[in-house]
């Protein structure tokens, strides 16, 4: 993700799922500050019915930003921003005008003050530069209304100095917006960068750990039937026919072991953890991974985490049925997407040079015995992670029948036809195929 682009919802989902109270709370302020500042100065209001719709305009906007920002809508992306600060900016165009000539003082208008108030709602949901822009914008257009009604004005004072007032009102919640955000990114980015460091460095650690334990693994799965069998033939000084046909099934028992443990992926992992908590509450089950083409494996630590999460909310939601839970993923060609080049990619440049992608269609079936509202109740928080996560989120409920789609684009420099990225290369270079794995 490129950094100017980020935000703390992409980067940092559930703490942005914890500061969600204060959108609606900002929203309601909006809405009675408007209706409250429009009825202690009705004396100012020249036409009633734009000064409704002023108040329907900013309360659009805050609605706008309620929704926008709920974990079941997330990511919050520019078009409702765009949408959000064209209704505010709207109503406080209309308030001008139902006040054009009457307007007494620019301090006490509702319109700065509640745009001001939803840009600063926006800053854990976009980018710092957008913010700030869009408080520019609102600033001088508020500037360009501000100037011609100099003549009404009760206080005589420079007509710039009501200028600075009414954008001023704008700016400054922008600016904090802003602030907080660039601030906020700058901060997370830079934990990831240290934590990346660590997990390189632990990784290099554990390495040689896991190379001895695979080994000693194996020796252990040898010693139980292998190495007997060659000690008894070294006895015997002979070979049968019946030895002949007891090497090539102890060689097809051990290349099918080595094959399996190759073959899995962290996805396995999830579902032989779910079913060994699963089987320590007295609920053993069969949990099914359909990934023939092991399209998981290119999932990215937050993709993999926000998946994870998911299964195991699943397995441990009341109601659920231990024989029920199956994930499949499955790959389809999306719309082209422009890779860079390797040396450039750290910078953000983009080729000009298409290349295929491909939407990896994820889709977790389950069976919960409990009541639609509920169960969306039970998943909200993860869903909300999920679609920051992936696109195209689908959920549907039909008791007990549970089932969640959601997409993965992602660009690959290979042709289809080369191994997979998402398939790592493994010393053997075999991979047997399956369309489906069950972990019993």
């Amino acid at each position: 993700m490129i950094a100017r682009r980020a935000t703390q919802q992409r980067l940092d989902p559930l703490g942005t799922l914890a500061a969600w109270p204060l959108a609606p709370a900002v929203a309601a302020f909006v809405l009675c500050y408007s209706v409250i500042a429009t009825v202690l100065q009705s004396d100012q209001v020249q036409n009633p019915l734009l000064a409704t719709l002023a108040i329907l305009a900013m309360a659009a906007a805050a609605g706008t930003l309620v929704i926008a920002t709920q974990p079941a809508h997330s990511p919050f992306g520019a078009r409702m921003h765009l949408i959000m600060v064209s209704l505010a900016v709207f109503g406080y165009l209309l308030e001008q005008l139902s006040r054009w000539g009457g307007n007494l003082l620019v301090q006490d208008d509702f319109g700065p003050v509640c745009i001001g108030l939803l840009l600063l709602a926006l800053a854990p949901y976009r980018p710092w530069r957008e913010i700030i822009l869009s408080g520019a914008v609102a600033s001088l257009i508020a500037v360009a209304v501000t100037l011609p009604q100099a003549g009404s004005f009760r206080v005589d004072v420079p007509i710039a100095v009501y200028a600075i007032v009414s954008a001023i009102q704008i700016l400054a919640p922008a600016a904090a917006g802003a602030a907080y955000s660039r601030r906020i990114v700058q901060s997370i980015l830079a934990w990831q960068a240290d934590a990346r460091r660590a997990i390189v460095a632990r990784t290099e650690e554990a390495r040689g750990q896991m190379a001895r334990a695979v080994v000693e693994q194996q020796v252990t799965a040898l010693k139980s039937g292998v190495i007997p069998f060659l000690t008894a033939l070294l006895d015997k000084g002979a070979v049968t026919a019946l030895d002949i046909a007891q090497a090539g099934h102890l060689a097809a028992e051990v290349r099918r072991s080595l094959v399996a443990e190759i073959d899995r992926t962290w996805l396995d992992t999830v579902a032989t953890r779910e079913r060994a908590a699963l089987t320590e509450r007295g609920t053993p089950g069969l949990l099914v991974v359909a990934d023939p083409e092991h399209r998981a494996t290119a999932f990215s630590a937050e993709q993999r985490a926000a998946t994870a999460a998911l299964i195991g909310a699943l397995c441990a939601a009341p109601g659920f049925d231990p024989h029920s839970l199956v994930v499949q993923i499955a790959g389809a060609p999306g719309p082209a997407a422009a890779v860079a080049p390797a040396a450039l990619r750290p910078l953000g440049v983009l080729a000009a040079a298409p290349q295929p992608a491909r939407v990896d269609t994820i889709t977790i079936q389950a069976a919960l015995d409990l009541p639609p509202r509920r169960v969306r109740a039970l998943l909200r928080p993860y869903l909300g992670v999920i679609r920051v996560s992936f696109a195209n989120v689908r959920v549907t409920v039909r008791r007990p029948s549970l089932t969640i789609e959601f997409d993965g684009l992602r660009t690959d420099a290979r042709p289809p036809t080369a191994e997979a990225p998402a398939t790592p290369a493994t010393p053997t270079g075999v991979r047997a195929p399956k369309a489906s794995r069950q972990v019993r």
